[in-house]
């Protein structure tokens, strides 16, 4: 029965799945009715004290395909299932997944490539664009209940000012995580942002190797749109198309306009000392201020660029008390180049040692694992061969970023191959 419902092939005795429509701005344009194109909702199930939504991505047409076939390739379902689990494991808000199913279909992309089936799981899948839809076609009564129904279930208590003061704190948290782990999204539009500030729809995205602030993980976005340091900017851009959408309801005078600006205007500071402490916490310090923040962090992150050096190895380094001579590995100058910006690593690391640092923190906040692109493709060209045992190992080891797993440790957890680095995808999917 498990297996058929993961398949879409059976329901869930008594249950009603959906799918649902949607709006939203794609690359900065609105793109009129979107939809789950290929998401089909089963059920509300209860888990660990909590309603959690499965739904089933690839399991066919809905009434929202469009010219679509609803399917979904082995490829990017390895990618959702491997990248929800392990930003879990990292402390990030995000969808979850429970399983990953190869179907006997084939389907056509740029080529002939298997099918797969994630189950996947959220509180909801209520997305920003889900308001931007009912807006746009001036249905102020279906905005209503769709504000209501957030309010009732997820922010209790609150008046639709607070469902927009709540959903800006929250997206500003995750962005703020995504930041701290060095995540890149690639598809940043409002369709792909929940109402719950949760990580959604894993498409082109990557984790940072060398640290590169400016660094555009999808190789369709050619304006660099949701390059890693926009990210933010970003996500406050769709959070006043949220509040535009809103208008409606919270009301259109002068008063009410600059009340909601002052809303917007709370996603940055909200951001910054989220970022900032969490920061800190890698650097083993306890507190960190924006004055320590600029002292301490900000001149190595810029350090970091200009040595090329592997964001999370040499985070992790750190920890470890590795040497700065050893982080020549770690970078991708060569010898010359390296010998004119290690003064300047010394320097900074003469500042650092003296500061009072908490080995635990350190050790809970930089992983010895991360999910790489090159590593992923690996694990997805056995899968299509029919071996599922090194996506089984990559999985084990992402869903636990801060063990040691000596038996993988060189495989999952080396410096990244020179012909890997910024190995990028697409939304092909």
């Amino acid at each position: 029965m498990f297996e058929k419902v993961m398949l879409g092939s059976d329901i869930i005795h008594n249950s009603h799945p959906w799918s649902l429509a949607y709006g939203g701005h794609q690359f900065g344009y609105w793109a009129g009715q979107l939809g789950d194109g290929r998401a089909i909702s089963l059920a509300q199930v209860e888990y660990q004290g909590n309603l959690m939504e499965l739904q089933l991505k690839g399991a066919g047409k809905t009434p929202y395909s469009r010219f679509a076939d609803g399917y979904a390739v082995l490829r990017s379902s390895i990618r959702e299932y491997l990248a929800a689990e392990h930003m879990h494991a990292l402390g990030v808000p995000t969808s979850r997944s429970l399983a990953l199913v190869e179907t006997n279909k084939h389907v056509q992309r740029e080529t002939m490539e298997k099918g797969a089936i994630v189950c996947r799981l959220a509180p909801s899948w209520i997305r920003l664009g889900n308001f931007e839809l009912f807006y746009a076609r001036d249905d102020k009564e279906n905005l209503k209940l769709l504000a209501d129904y957030c309010i009732e279930q997820f922010y209790p208590g609150q008046d639709y000012f607070g469902l927009v003061e709540q959903v800006v704190l929250r997206t500003a948290d995750m962005i703020a995580r995504w930041q701290v782990v060095g995540f890149c999204h690639g598809v940043m539009n409002t369709d792909n942002f929940s109402i719950l500030g949760i990580t959604i729809d894993y498409g082109p995205y990557q984790f940072l190797d060398t640290y590169d602030p400016t660094y555009v993980c999808n190789h369709s976005d050619e304006t660099g749109r949701y390059a890693f340091n926009t990210q933010p900017k970003m996500a406050l851009w769709n959070l006043s198309r949220f509040a535009s959408a809103l208008v409606p309801l919270l009301g259109e005078d002068e008063a009410t306009t600059e009340r909601i600006v002052t809303l917007l205007h709370q996603f940055v500071p909200r951001l910054q000392n989220e970022y900032h402490r969490l920061m800190g916490y890698k650097f083993g310090l306890k507190e960190c201020d924006h004055v320590k923040f600029e002292q301490i962090i900000q001149p190595f992150l810029i350090l970091l660029d200009k040595a090329q050096l592997d964001y999370h190895l040499t985070m992790r380094s750190l920890t470890d008390n590795v040497q700065i001579s050893e982080w020549k590995r770690l970078s991708q100058l060569n010898a010359k180049e390296w010998t004119q910006v290690e003064p300047e690593l010394l320097k900074w690391m003469e500042s650092y040692k003296n500061e009072p640092k908490d080995k635990t923190l350190m050790e809970q906040h930089n992983p010895r694992f991360v999910l790489r692109n090159h590593l992923v493709q690996q694990v997805i060209e056995e899968a299509e061969k029919g071996n599922y045992q090194p996506l089984e190992d990559y999985f084990q080891v992402l869903t636990k970023p801060f063990d040691s797993h000596p038996k993988h440790a060189q495989t999952y957890g080396a410096p990244v191959p020179k012909a890997a680095l910024g190995l990028k995808c697409s939304c092909s999917s």
